[in-house]
């Protein structure tokens, strides 16, 4: 008896070792959504990080937009955005360091649009990454950042 138990606890202690920071399916890290507060013209950025076991990430990422109104949390709006991994030629597709660089009311090129409003908003960035082999990451959300009116 004593055997088959030593046989089982190192067979899960085996199995608990194995786990590492790639999955089949991939994984979003939203590391930050900064700076806090973004005045008219200003900008902000958003950092994160996905990863994929098989290192096939050369599909999609959708960035989903919310804007919630300040005082108001249940009035939201949502606004999603699909770009192709390809278009931007990674080099290491099983762990791919996401930088996207936001505009507040005001269009430059290789910026992100968000468009101004006449009171405060609060805006936030979720990400959801899909590869080759169609594997969906869960839905990860940044921390908000407050929009000032114009």
């Amino acid at each position: 008896m004593k055997k088959v138990f030593v046989f089982c606890f190192l067979a899960l202690a085996l199995l608990a070792c194995d786990k590492d920071k790639f999955e089949t399916v991939p994984q979003v890290e939203i590391k930050s959504l900064s700076p806090d507060v973004v005045v008219n013209d200003g900008f902000f950025s958003l950092t994160a990080t996905i990863r994929d076991k098989e290192g096939d990430l050369q599909d999609t990422i959708l960035l989903v937009q919310k804007y919630f109104v300040v005082g108001a949390p249940n009035h939201l709006t949502v606004d999603t955005s699909r770009f192709s991994l390809s278009d931007f030629g990674f080099p290491n597709t099983s762990e791919i360091e996401l930088q996207a660089n936001f505009s507040y009311n005001e269009i430059r090129d290789r910026y992100i649009y968000v468009s101004g409003f006449n009171t405060d908003r609060e805006y936030a960035v979720g990400i959801i990454a899909k590869d080759k082999a169609n594997n969906r990451s869960e839905y990860r959300e940044s921390s908000r950042v407050l929009l000032k009116k114009l």
